[in-house]
């Protein structure tokens, strides 16, 4: 696109409505966080059921849960990271 004066800019300039594109953007965003939201759930519950499954097998039930939910935390936590560094060093 060539311009040759400034009333040919005003006529081969584009205008785009930014709250359309600011709304589909924030439809995707709420959707990725919903979808974040349940995968972090449903990873916690699996590594919740295997901490108490393994601490239940050498303990007590009333040691076992709340040492399950300790532990299973800080394995999830960790999982987590180790994902999200293997996903950066991925996408270099």
């Amino acid at each position: 696109m060539e311009l040759k004066n400034l009333n040919d800019f005003y006529e081969k300039q584009e205008y785009y409505s930014y709250d359309e594109l600011h709304e589909q953007e924030s439809h995707l965003n709420k959707r990725v966080h919903e979808l974040t939201f349940f995968l972090n759930v449903a990873s916690f519950s699996v590594i919740m059921a295997m901490m108490v499954y393994i601490f239940i097998t050498m303990t007590s039930s009333l040691v076992a849960v709340p040492a399950a939910l300790v532990v299973g935390f800080i394995v999830f936590l960790v999982c987590k990271k180790g994902i999200k560094k293997i996903v950066h060093l991925l996408m270099k």
